[in-house]
């Protein structure tokens, strides 16, 4: 074969992404002196065999690739590290970074001050709270007042809005109290009932009886409307 190298290789053909696989033929042709002639079959690549050598590949770049990637950013570190000093400066973010660390801190230090104020302010005004809610409840029992005061939120609610509403009420109970001791027709009118009723048992006749009924009523303040009918005399 022209002193070319002892052995020709055929093609091999292989047919790939099918379920079964053709066998697949490699032929070795010896040619010294052209005399001899082997042919050898070679074992047929299976379908399981492509699926576990692709797994296989796929699995060996995965880890392959995450080496490399590993490399890409330990490198890349070291290059930040060396650069990061400069890099905002050459951005042009210096001034911008110290403009806004100075603002940050001014709005941390204002905020933990305001948190120091608005505490001290709570305290005070949670003091005068409760002694007036102590003052409250000493009267409450001493004027023996029905409405009650609960303890002042002064930040949850309108404390002196609260307090006030309250001071109506008892204000209220203790006008209503002194109106009705004075109110000589209330302390009458069980005593009018009374009477009303007994003129109704006495017996007689239903025009006097509910004439006299109509006059107390009226003293009472109350109407008593009588049918004409029953008023009249009986006929002879």
């Amino acid at each position: 074969m022209g002193g070319s190298h002892p052995y020709k290789k055929i093609k091999i053909f292989f047919f790939l992404g099918l379920d079964t696989y053709p066998i697949i033929t490699y032929k070795q042709i010896s040619c010294n002196n052209n005399s001899n002639r082997k042919e050898y079959i070679m074992q047929p690549l299976r379908k399981d065999h492509v699926d576990y050598y692709k797994d296989l590949t796929n699995r060996k770049f995965d880890t392959q690739v995450n080496i490399v990637e590993t490399e890409i950013d330990s490198q890349a570190e070291e290059i930040v590290n060396k650069k990061i000093n400069q890099f905002p400066k050459e951005l042009g973010f210096d001034k911008m970074i110290k403009e806004l660390d100075k603002r940050c801190k001014a709005l941390i230090k204002f905020q933990s001050e305001k948190a120091q104020i608005e505490y001290k302010l709570e305290m005070e005004a949670k003091k005068v709270a409760d002694d007036i809610e102590d003052r409250f409840k000493r009267f409450q029992k001493l004027r023996k007042w029905e409405t009650s005061i609960s303890t002042v939120k002064v930040k949850e609610e309108n404390a002196v809005d609260y307090i006030t509403k309250k001071l109506r009420k008892v204000c209220f109970e203790e006008a209503e109290k002194f109106v009705r001791s004075k109110h000589k027709l209330y302390h009458a009118l069980e005593n009018k009932r009374e009477k009303c009723l007994t003129i109704l048992h006495t017996g007689s006749h239903i025009q006097p009886t509910l004439t006299e009924l109509s006059k107390e009523m009226s003293t009472a303040r109350i109407q008593l409307d009588i049918p004409t009918s029953l008023l009249a005399l009986p006929s002879k």
